[in-house]
């Protein structure tokens, strides 16, 4: 690997820019969930979870995957033609706004039916209804996101991020100091239209013109487009409702303060740690969706895509497994300290999660819907069925367990799917980093549950032994005296 790659740069860059923004969300994410630790405890972290994990699943419904679909049309247009690109973001933008129709119909109309199936009283219904103005502007504003994502406008997605977060915490403090939980459902509908506005702000300033488009315009290409996107829609229904049973079996098994620790650990492992996934996937997708008929371009960007995941993420998976309990009693409580077996199981599941994600691309960049479903599928029956069968035996870690067991098998499975798609495999150099950073992990797991009182001491020299690892393995293919010209450009 030559230093200098231009690839390398490219995904460098994107992640430093995408990633700087989500330090200044984590830390806004930090502030707001020990204010909501504080002010509303345990029971209400659980009840905004129960309220996001709901919405989730009616949106997932109602935009038929655009949020995927739609950045791989984009993407796949070269940006001189301008012609098919004022096209094809039109028809994006109309079907956005279908969609967020429908999203708030259902939250509207059915409000009764899923305040019984959620909570099994009527007593949510009136909160569900006004979450419907909250599903329409969520939805309005991830069809804004597709058309900075797929053009690849990535100083612009970071922005909006900033600016509706930011707006979110300034907003939501005052609301839950005086009205706590009856502040809830206003701090959903204020965050969702600064969503919508930060995003329709920034995509405004992109040189793309809004078209007319014929209904059987509208009709056609949608039709083609939404053929891979039920597919997306449906594992991400099932997704939704997979997690949605979690933490109904766990409030039924365990109580609702279970549902606030499983939320905690969740946060920790899919939200802060695989942030710099995110970062990453905003530019790797687009990147991918350009190249992916061409199998050795393909095969390049993904190792390429590996190789940078593992020296970046490794070192932050040590670290957070050597501090969870740290990190719980910082982000939220010391009530939360229950949350810390089974964070430190999902962040060990989580190495093979950072590893099967360049992975998984390949199916939703080359169309395949069905595949992508089959394999959501088998991770949650995986998962879910883990829990049900180890849960009489390891109580409330099983849940962490049962992830960790769910990844470990899921990784082969997209490998496989992958190497038939796109006869993909990875380098050399690739497996011997994956094969030193597991070790690593495995080794600053063990310290944690087997040597807790000594963690940090003994787990020191494991995270300086990942950090060096990384270092040096990132100067090979970018030296780092030019990180500062990095940041310049």
């Amino acid at each position: 690997m030559a230093k200098g790659n231009k690839s390398y740069t490219q995904i460098l860059k994107s992640t430093s820019i995408f990633g700087g923004s989500q330090v200044m969300t984590i830390i806004i994410g930090i502030i707001r969930n020990k204010i909501l630790a504080i002010l509303l405890g345990v029971a209400g972290v659980g009840l905004i979870s129960i309220y996001q994990s709901t919405l989730d699943m009616i949106k997932s419904v109602s935009s038929l995957g655009i949020e995927t679909t739609g950045v791989r049309e984009i993407a796949a247009i070269p940006e001189e033609d301008k012609n098919r690109l004022n096209h094809i973001v039109s028809i994006i933008d109309r079907w956005a706004l279908i969609f967020a129709i429908l999203g708030a119909a259902i939250c509207l109309l059915f409000c009764y039916p899923i305040s019984l199936w959620v909570f099994e009283d009527a007593s949510h219904a009136y909160q569900f209804a006004l979450l419907s103005v909250a599903m329409f502007f969520m939805i309005l504003a991830a069809g804004q996101a597709v058309v900075l994502q797929g053009l690849r406008r990535i100083s612009y997605m970071v922005k909006s991020a900033i600016i509706w977060n930011a707006l979110g915490l300034i907003f939501s403090v005052p609301l839950y100091y005086f009205y706590r939980l009856d502040a809830i459902v206003p701090v959903f509908i204020m965050v969702s239209i600064a969503m919508f506005l930060s995003a329709y702000f920034y995509r405004r300033k992109i040189d793309v013109e809004s078209v007319s488009v014929s209904f059987e315009e509208l009709k056609n290409r949608g039709a083609s487009v939404f053929r891979v996107g039920i597919f997306i829609v449906l594992a991400s229904i099932l997704t939704t409702f997979s997690f949605f049973l979690v933490r109904a079996f766990l409030s039924k098994n365990a109580g609702l303060e279970s549902v606030g620790l499983f939320q905690a650990a969740w946060t920790i492992t899919n939200v802060y740690l695989m942030l710099i996934l995110k970062s990453m996937g905003s530019d790797f997708y687009p990147r991918l969706c350009a190249v992916v008929t061409d199998n050795a371009k393909t095969k390049q960007l993904i190792n390429e895509q590996t190789y940078i995941v593992l020296i970046v993420a490794v070192p932050m998976i040590v670290s957070l497994l050597l501090f969870s309990k740290i990190a719980l009693s910082l982000l939220y409580s010391s009530e939360f300290d229950g949350a810390a077996s089974i964070l430190n199981w999902q962040i060990l599941g989580t190495f093979f999660k950072v590893l099967s994600w360049p992975l998984g691309f390949i199916l939703l960049a080359k169309g395949k819907g069905l595949i992508y479903f089959f394999s959501e599928t088998l991770f949650l029956i995986l998962y879910i069925g883990s829990m049900y069968c180890l849960f009489p035996f390891y109580d409330f870690d099983s849940v962490g367990i049962a992830y960790l067991i769910a990844y470990s098998i899921y990784l082969p499975l997209v490998f496989v799917l992958s190497r038939k798609l796109s006869r993909f495999e990875w380098t050399k150099e690739n497996l011997v980093i994956g094969f030193i950073s597991f070790i690593l992990v495995l080794l600053a797991f063990c310290i944690v549950k087997y040597a807790s009182n000594y963690a940090i001491i003994a787990g020191i020299p494991v995270l300086v032994v990942s950090l060096s690892l990384s270092f040096y393995k990132l100067n090979k293919v970018f030296p780092l005296k030019s990180m500062f010209d990095l940041f310049k450009k």
